[in-house]
């Protein structure tokens, strides 16, 4: 028999129906998608997380941890991998109850879990908790069973409380102009040379020496764990006049602590001076301060 295995991403109100065969749609969905822990070394903490079936069948749900990363782009998917895989994992510091319950139709369940860090805690460390039901009996066809997997997860954030540093480093700086368009390419390399995950939120004004905006733009946001890089790319269409612009690029850093609830977190500003000629084209550019 072949099984299936379909992943939700995790969102707070991110639900998967799937309808079998006697027509009832099933769902699963958590009150909670990420779970940041800011503790003390040594330091235990608690809480508790809501799965909610609103469907008209009965569920039975298990429960268990496994750690994940940022896949290779950076732009927040996730690869995910056994507990215990990667590094940085805090799987085996999550201890939660009941690891398997039967969601009657409509009902709640709140699983709790505790989280226990080492007393050597010093950088970030990330888990995932998956729910996961087995949807309706395996559908035989041509001799071949599918049985139909679900999961929801709840991402988990450990950091040292007090040890916390989230920096960066900017590198491979370019300004050009695209030769097919004439549209200008601002792009950057992103490092992550904290010991925590970074969300960075960027964008960029283009200033003439009279103080007036004449390009202004966002970047792509990047997820990126300790010692990562990501590509930050952003353009501008319009036409520039020809002269010498400060160009005022503002990373904020601290994303995650916002979503989160939890405050800002550190801005990192840099500038560069632009010289663009007649044709529009960038002609030299100051390396980034």
């Amino acid at each position: 028999m072949k099984n299936k295995i379909v992943y939700i991403g995790v969102h707070a109100v991110v639900f998967l129906s799937i309808c079998l065969s006697s027509a009832h749609a099933v769902t699963l969905r958590t009150n909670q998608s990420k779970v940041r822990v800011i503790a003390l070394p040594g330091e235990a903490q608690a809480g508790s997380i809501e799965v909610e079936n609103p469907s008209e069948a009965t569920l039975i749900v298990k429960v268990f941890t496994e750690d994940w990363k940022y896949t290779a782009v950076h732009d927040g998917s996730k690869d995910f991998l056994p507990a215990g895989t990667t590094g940085n994992s805090c799987a085996e510091w999550i201890s939660f109850f009941p690891p398997e319950f039967i969601l009657t139709p409509f009902s709640k369940q709140k699983v709790n879990y505790t989280v226990k860090t080492p007393k050597d805690l010093e950088t970030g460390h990330y888990a995932v908790l998956f729910f996961q039901t087995s949807l309706g009996k395996p559908d035989l066809k041509e001799g071949v069973g599918m049985n139909v997997n679900i999961r929801i997860g709840t991402l988990f954030y450990v950091e040292p409380k007090g040890l916390t540093r989230r920096q960066a480093e900017c590198n491979d700086f370019s300004v050009r102009t695209k030769p097919e368009d004439s549209s200008l390419q601002i792009t950057f390399d992103l490092k992550n040379t904290g010991n925590i995950d970074i969300m960075s939120f960027a964008n960029f004004n283009l200033i003439d020496k009279k103080g007036i905006v004449y390009a202004r733009g966002l970047f792509n946001d990047t997820y990126t764990f300790p010692n990562e890089s990501a590509l930050l790319n952003a353009s501008w269409k319009e036409p520039i006049p020809a002269g010498r612009y400060d160009l005022v690029i503002t990373l904020d850093l601290g994303k995650a602590l916002e979503d989160a609830g939890l405050g800002r977190g550190p801005v990192l500003v840099k500038e560069a001076s632009v010289e663009i000629d007649a044709r529009g084209s960038v002609v030299k550019v100051s390396p980034l301060q």
